[in-house]
């Protein structure tokens, strides 16, 4: 993996707190030892949930997961599901006695499939926001730290927000980072797509300089083609907004407390027990990256 970053410093945002000296054994139906659960999987005879929270479908846990590895990915509505969100749902799920039902769809699809009460949860690793607690419950903690990547051909690499003043930046449609690249760049310069697959090909195809997204997303597609990197960018005060650390969640049913007290529990023991490491280790994500997503900067 291509990774460049800035100075370590202390995250702008809260910080992952430091794991307890002992881990309790929890009495569920998920167990570190046993193979990871499958979407669709059934649940366990006699299961006993560790959490107990309302779901549009009794027994179901619906995702609508924005389908883009690596954090999630599927061939088709059926699966199979691959990534780091496919893994570690199906394990939240099966603690609480639930089947996974994930709904493949681009982020603006998802979060509106959401809105609309036709899902429990928004998967695939999406970072909070303001804008997003306004109409989605969000967790008091995260599962993963993020910033934003550039991804550019490797001959003319972009490191900083201002390398690429005057430049066709791409991003995807609905993130968090839209509005804040407009206001560095332009709406005129600023391209928004619907997939990031597209993105990445009219980087290629030279109809735009780069893409700004989350950092995870550029490796990738970089790891896999040795003509283009991505950049992780340090802070710039000039450009807070852009260079922020922030935090990755499964934005959920507003009002479920229940739910988010739940997600928030399984967080902080997915954390500490090594699960989150481990997943990232599965896929195929550095130790350098690995560090930031986890511990933060």
């Amino acid at each position: 993996m291509k990774i460049t970053t800035g100075t370590r410093s202390r995250a702008t945002l809260a910080t992952v707190a430091a794991a307890g000296a002992a881990l309790l054994l929890l009495t569920s139906c998920a167990s570190s030892e046993t193979p990871a659960p499958e979407a669709g999987g059934a649940v366990a005879e006699g299961c006993t949930p560790l959490h107990e929270f309302p779901t549009i479908q009794e027994g179901v846990l619906t995702v609508a997961a924005m389908n883009a590895a690596p954090k999630f990915h599927a061939l088709s509505d059926s699966g199979p599901f691959t990534g780091i969100d496919a893994t570690l749902i199906p394990e939240f799920a099966a603690e609480n006695c639930l089947e996974v039902k994930f709904k493949p769809m681009t982020g603006a699809a998802a979060q509106l499939d959401l809105r609309e009460g036709k899902s429990d949860m928004f998967g695939g690793l999406i970072l909070k926001t303001p804008e997003r607690a306004e109409v989605f419950a969000q967790t008091e903690g995260s599962i993963l730290y993020e910033t934003l990547g550039i991804t550019s051909a490797k001959e003319n690499a972009y490191d900083t927000v201002d390398s690429l003043q005057g430049k066709r930046v791409g991003t995807l449609s609905g993130s968090y980072y839209v509005e804040p690249l407009k206001a560095a760049y332009g709406a005129g310069n600023v391209e928004e797509y619907q997939s990031d697959s597209n993105a990445f090909e009219d980087l290629k195809a030279g109809r735009i300089d780069a893409v700004a997204w989350q950092s995870i997303q550029g490796f990738n597609f970089t790891d896999r083609d040795d003509n283009y990197v991505t950049k992780i960018l340090g802070d710039e005060a000039k450009y807070p907004e852009l260079t922020v650390l922030l935090e990755n969640n499964w934005p959920h049913t507003k009002g479920n407390t229940k739910m988010t007290e739940a997600i928030d529990d399984y967080y902080e023991r997915a954390k500490a027990d090594g699960t989150v490491a481990r997943v990232l280790k599965e896929n195929e994500i550095n130790d350098e990256a690995a560090a930031l997503y986890v511990d933060g900067r």
